[in-house]
């Protein structure tokens, strides 16, 4: 049974525990673009929901996406650089499969 609430809530904190679930899976899910595993998402909700019922479901909803989805920049600078590096050995390694002379090093 798919529940759908007929106005999004957009200032007041809902009191019932479904409808907050509901609100908050909303927003992430949108966040996600749909893309979420919902037995994942539900775990999530789960743990948040005591924490943060007081607060307001979508806005939470994002805090806790932004949180999941950070990456310290240094992991992600050297992921970006090994991934580079990969790419241009590869690239490199055919060029250099093509070429017939011999090869200088630099």
């Amino acid at each position: 049974m798919l529940w759908k609430r007929a106005k999004p809530i957009l200032g007041e904190v809902p009191v019932d525990p479904e409808e907050w679930w509901h609100e908050f899976c909303r927003e992430f899910h949108e966040l996600c673009h749909g893309q979420v595993d919902s037995e994942w998402l539900s775990t999530i909700c789960q743990t948040i929901y005591p924490l943060a019922r007081e607060q307001h479901p979508r806005t939470t909803a994002k805090l806790i996406f932004t949180a999941l989805m950070f990456e310290m920049p240094e992991f992600v600078a050297a992921e970006h650089a090994a991934r580079t590096r990969n790419l241009r050995l590869k690239a490199t390694g055919l060029w250099m499969a093509r070429c017939t002379g011999r090869r200088r090093l630099r």
